[in-house]
């Protein structure tokens, strides 16, 4: 069994240390030990969640004009949220049978490539047109949260108010976040 190895971060240089442990994990799944920092490799792993950056595009089902989390050219189809609730498509057509014969992630992306995707959610929200992650919420602006009233640029809210420029609000109350990484 390999020994505890300190390597070098090819992405930030700082010095991260890989335990026995790991490289078991490693040589069980078949794959080369990381050589980028656990910090960036988190960084790696969220840098597909987009819940800011907002595109213009049109419905791959109805062709109305739309705002969503994905920009015009991607290679899925794209539904406004009125689309994706309605009975014009069947989810169970895009079903496929599981080949042995080809590469998990290989049948995993072509799955990915032609399954429908939901435009944003913004579920009973009035004045929310920019907005990708909110519900019951009314006059809000790139918010995130739910029962959200008259509030702007916010993460993470549960029943604020007149709100501006915070991450992380209940009740109109900060919440103190301790957040480790791995």
């Amino acid at each position: 069994m390999n020994q505890s190895q300190t390597k070098i971060c090819q992405n930030c240089k700082t010095d991260f240390t890989i335990e026995s442990e790991d490289f078991a994990f490693y040589d069980k799944i078949n794959v080369p030990p990381p050589t980028f920092c656990p910090e960036c490799r988190l960084q790696r792993r969220l840098a597909v969640l987009n819940e800011r950056i907002l595109y213009k595009r049109k419905c791959d089902l109805c062709e109305n004009e739309i705002f969503a989390l994905y920009y015009p050219d991607v290679s899925f189809p794209v539904y406004c949220q009125k689309c994706w609730y309605s009975d014009n498509w069947n989810p169970m057509d895009y079903g496929k049978d599981y080949d042995f014969n080809k590469l998990f992630f290989e049948q995993y992306k072509e799955l990915m490539n032609v399954v429908p995707r939901f435009a944003f959610v913004n579920l009973n929200s009035v004045n929310c047109d920019y907005c990708a992650k909110v519900w019951n919420s009314k006059n809000c602006y790139l918010t995130i949260g739910f029962e959200t009233e008259d509030c702007l640029y916010g993460n993470y809210t549960r029943w604020a108010k007149n709100c501006v420029d915070y991450f992380m609000l209940v009740n109109g109350i900060a919440v103190i976040v301790s957040v480790a990484l791995i």
